[in-house]
């Protein structure tokens, strides 16, 4: 019986660093959905919060009472008068709960009517349809971002770094 020559067969150098270098991408890719940086971050809570102010300018029409918006520290609110004609908390509503900013986010100037105003300063939408035009810049770690509302209650985001 003849000797048969057994050969082993590894993976060469160059397939090694193929599959490190495809890895390597998939880690990074991972990375950047599970840990945003902060400009995304921003930005997605700047979009949150321009879909929920379109919708409380919507609901404020549809429903024919006012809805306004309002900062408090750390977080926002959605309100509507009562029958006392009192600013009352919205809590029937999902959509327009009360909600915390993520950590380090602030709002860092409001103006309403191009014209500044306190932080605290609620911002109304009417029953007509027809709202004052307003900016609310946010910030967090030096970037910054604002919401401009128009007169009929569209906002646009405007990145301002």
């Amino acid at each position: 019986m003849a000797k048969q020559k057994m050969r082993i067969r590894g993976f060469t150098l160059i397939e090694i660093l193929v599959v490190m270098v495809i890895i390597g991408i998939m880690l990074v890719s991972v990375a950047i959905k599970v840990f945003p940086d902060e400009r995304q971050s921003l930005r997605l809570e700047a979009e949150r919060l321009g879909l929920l102010l379109e919708q409380a300018r919507d609901e404020a029409f549809l429903s024919g009472h006012s809805i306004s918006w309002a900062m408090q520290k750390q977080s926002y609110e959605f309100s509507s008068l009562n029958a006392e004609r009192q600013w009352a908390p919205i809590t029937n509503n999902q959509i327009l709960r009360a909600r915390p900013l993520p950590a380090a986010v602030t709002l860092s100037a409001l103006s309403i009517n191009q014209l500044p105003v306190d932080l605290n300063t609620r911002l109304v939408f009417s029953p007509s349809g027809l709202n004052t035009p307003f900016t609310a810049t946010f910030a967090q770690h030096g970037y910054q971002i604002s919401l401009q509302g128009d007169s009929v209650g569209r906002v646009k985001i405007k990145d301002e770094n």
